[in-house]
């Protein structure tokens, strides 16, 4: 409602300064009314021309008008006129436009500029991935079982060309012996100019070789060749060595060459092991774990923006500022200002916003407007008439378990009034059906079968209630997290207890009543429990936009673990840095900082909440709408390598306290994890 989306849009040029720029867009046609286009298909269906679908990697082909994948928002088709009959051949074909049962069609529409006024900018134009093709020893674009790590993602989805099974492209043929090939356009001197590691190639490796391990079943090889393995994320590790239970093998080698076996599709990989001996050994596929590389229209948009980029073409930041570029006002997030996953991606993004938040505090709420629901359909006195929606959630459902059977079951418990399955509930043309389904059929209680409400609960609670439903008359069944994955090995088994869960979600949803939402007044304050460098940066980013906080910290001083340090590995210098963040919290009017206070109790609820702290014998309680736990962590201690015994053997966190230790030091080594 508050987020206006502008597609095949591009930034030309932007004008002003921080809290008062000017952007200039243009709009590329879409040659498709978005307010008449229904994505009822029957477009593609009619359209003669074909094209390599580019969302696929170029694996199938697609039609010149489309959509590029089934969730994609907006759901409105679009027609590449570089690959449509009418436009290449004068008027001619316009299929479409016979067949479109809204009129829709717009073989007129144009270019268009446009300009809107913002207070602040952020960049997240993404990556594009690295381009093996020039890899001569790969021969990726020559042999058809060499595929990249972002192909096979494609081969694994439900969605995608092969529907899921791990077919090989050359004959279809089901692909049981895999190989990984690491640092492909990554850490690499030689072969192109990437020295930086790309971050998630080793994790989706590692994730692609376990799942492909699911889909394929018995008699399942794969095979992982690395440099090195990073497994640095929360509970990375415990996936790796869950990979190597599964048998995943995990080889230390750079594959030397990939030949094809007597034209048979079989790849030969030859490499050498790290004892010194040349192996040759034969696979059904190849996949290439490419690295990431800024797109070169990013690039050049940034340069004509005057952002600073780094050698590597990412935007130039501060490390003790990650998300400010060289132009105040304007931010980035994500793979622009460096490779990452999407966790990091989804946390650098939340700190741009907030940043560009701070620039906004003085007009917050100018500009919003609110959403408007139908009146709720009564259900006071009406017989329970459920709706039931099964999800295959691609194939983490309905490859493990057998959905038809599942929805046929549910439609036959009492109160069932209407059953469908979907491959994926949550994508937006599901929600439009499900919404119209609703009043087509007069449905009073809706249930979902699918995954997890932590994530999807309030989408399907927002599609009924803008279908005239109380949202509180919503049941959710997670067959996913809770059967399916649980007993993927066994697929009569996940089957009965997905019915007996959605049995219980129906005997549930009989029983719901509607729950009027009530408004709440919420405490425009936060409390931030630790006092470090995490700590201050959220107390502070909060004070800036005007909401108070208060900066609870155990110690007797503020800076926590980053006091003792000097500097971080890019020269910046740690210390000054911190002692200006706790200069500017103690200034700060909108901070209140207690030292030497702990946490001695919590109650409440989101918005309202009451902590009780306690300083030396004196307890307070504090009143806030939101809490930021902050608390930091320290060194492990450890008994290992003489660690206590020896005065030489210390932890490279004890290293900055005391830099004269290295004063006479002639050799040092460092021993990791």
């Amino acid at each position: 409602m508050n987020i206006a989306l502008l597609t095949l849009s591009e930034i030309t040029e932007i004008h002003g300064r921080e809290g008062n720029f000017t952007v200039s867009i243009t709009k590329y046609p879409r040659y498709v009314d978005m307010e008449k286009c229904i994505a009822c298909g029957l477009c593609a269906e009619k359209c003669p021309a074909k094209t390599i679908d580019v969302f696929n990697e170029g694996l199938n082909r697609r039609r010149a008008i489309y959509v590029p994948y089934p969730q994609a928002v907006p759901l409105k088709y679009v027609i590449e006129a570089d690959q449509c009959i009418y436009f290449k051949k004068k008027g001619r074909c316009r299929a479409c436009e016979k067949f479109c049962p809204t009129g829709a069609i717009n073989f007129d529409d144009q270019k268009e500029d446009i300009t809107i006024d913002v207070g602040s900018v952020i960049l997240t134009a993404g990556y594009k991935p690295f381009n093996p093709g020039p890899l001569d020893n790969y021969q990726h674009g020559r042999l058809p079982n060499v595929v990249t790590g972002m192909e096979f993602e494609r081969i694994l989805a439900a969605g995608g060309p092969t529907g899921g099974h791990v077919r090989r492209p050359s004959d279809g043929n089901t692909a049981r012996r895999i190989a990984w090939l690491q640092c492909v356009g990554s850490r690499d001197i030689n072969r192109c100019d990437n020295a930086y590691c790309s971050s998630v190639c080793c994790m989706y490796a590692i994730k692609e070789a376990v799942v492909a391990g699911e889909h394929v079943g018995a008699r399942y090889e794969g095979t992982i060749f690395h440099m090195d393995i990073r497994t640095f994320g929360k509970d990375f590790e415990k996936y790796y060595n869950r990979a190597k239970d599964r048998g995943v093998r995990f080889i230390r080698s750079r594959v030397h060459s990939i030949t094809e076996k007597n034209s048979t599709g079989t790849l030969t990989l030859t490499y050498v092991t790290e004892a010194g001996r040349n192996i040759s050994e034969d696979f059904d596929m190849a996949v290439l774990s490419v690295g990431m590389e800024p797109d070169e229209s990013a690039v050049d948009a940034a340069r004509n923006l005057g952002i600073g980029l780094n050698p590597f073409n990412f935007v130039k930041t501060d490390d003790l500022d990650p998300v400010a570029t060289t132009r105040p006002g304007i931010y980035v997030a994500g793979v622009l200002q460096g490779c990452k996953d999407i966790p990091s991606s989804i946390m650098e993004a939340s700190a741009a916003a907030c940043r560009a938040g701070i620039s906004l505090a003085g007009s917050r709420g100018s500009l919003v407007r609110s959403r408007k629901f139908p009146d709720e359909i009564s259900t006071d006195s009406a017989e329970p008439r459920i709706g039931v929606f099964v999800c295959n959630c691609g194939l983490n459902i309905g490859g493990l378990a057998d959905v038809p059977a599942i929805a046929e079951y549910a439609g036959q418990l009492p109160g069932v009034a209407h059953v469908e399955e979907n491959l994926f509930t949550c994508a937006q043309d599901t929600q439009d059906k499900l919404a119209r389904v609703i009043k087509e059929k007069n449905l009073n209680r809706i249930v979902v079968a699918a995954c997890t409400p932590r994530t999807h609960e309030a989408l399907f609670q927002e599609t009924i209630r803008n279908a005239g439903l109380n949202p509180y008359l919503f049941e959710m069944a997670n067959i996913r997290n809770q059967c399916t994955w649980c007993h993927s090995e066994d697929r009569d088994r996940a089957t009965e207890k997905a019915k007996d869960m959605v049995r219980m979600a129906i005997s549930r949803a009989a029983l719901l009543e509607p729950i009027p939402e009530l408004s709440v007044p919420v405490k425009k304050s936060a409390l931030v429990i630790g006092g470090g460098v995490a700590g201050m940066t959220a107390a502070l980013s909060l004070a800036d936009q005007g909401f108070p906080a208060v900066l609870v910290e155990r110690s007797g001083k503020l800076g926590g673990n980053a006091l003792d340090l000097l500097k971080t590995w890019r020269g910046s210098n740690v210390k000054r840095f911190v002692s200006g963040l706790i200069r500017q919290v103690e200034a700060h009017p909108d901070i209140s900082v207690l030292l030497n206070t702990c946490i001695t109790g919590a109650s409440g609820f989101v918005g309202n909440f009451e902590t009780v702290v306690r300083t030396g014998d004196l307890s307070r309680t504090i009143a806030h709408g939101a809490t930021i736990i902050a608390i930091g962590g320290r060194a492990t201690d450890t008994d290992e390598y003489l660690y206590g015994r020896n005065p030489r053997v210390t932890r490279w966190h004890d290293l900055d306290k005391a830099p004269d230790r290295l004063k006479d030091a002639r050799s040092i080594v460092f021993i990791q994890c």
